[in-house]
């Protein structure tokens, strides 16, 4: 959970440095978008490793975990369908309006994890301290 937070932060950064001057910090985006892919590829094989290995005896959690796994994924290609991304910004990195979609969907995927879990930091500070 930290791991997440720490790369949304880095991200955040380096898109608002981008956002800012994008000459000066053109290197910005190179950085947000490969965090991003690492942070997705690692996301996906916690997911389906560590996740579906530890409740192979709860069936019942595992299509629960499963199912909200599509659910993310189906979320984050739904909103990324109207995103385009500037012309200049295709041409400049040397990329494609395909490639452009990926990326949005691994950010969107990036923001619901994230924001996953923060919901569950918080969910289970207040369980803790009203168990207490």
């Amino acid at each position: 959970m930290w791991c997440s937070l720490a790369v949304a932060v880095i991200v955040a950064v380096c898109a608002i440095l981008f956002a800012v001057n994008q000459q000066t910090f053109g290197w910005a985006f190179d950085v947000a978008f490969w965090v991003l892919i690492c942070y997705v590829a690692l996301s996906l094989i916690v997911w389906l490793f560590y996740g579906i290995l530890s409740l192979k005896d709860k069936p019942k959690k595992t299509i629960i975990f499963a199912g909200a796994i599509i659910v993310v994924i189906v979320a984050a290609i739904l909103l990324s369908i109207g995103d385009t991304m500037p012309q200049e910004m295709l041409l400049r990195y040397d990329t494609s309006e395909k490639t452009a979609k990926l990326i949005a969907i691994a950010c969107y995927t990036t923001y619901f994890t994230v924001g996953g879990a923060l919901i569950l930091l918080i969910w289970s500070v207040i369980s803790k301290s009203l168990k207490k």
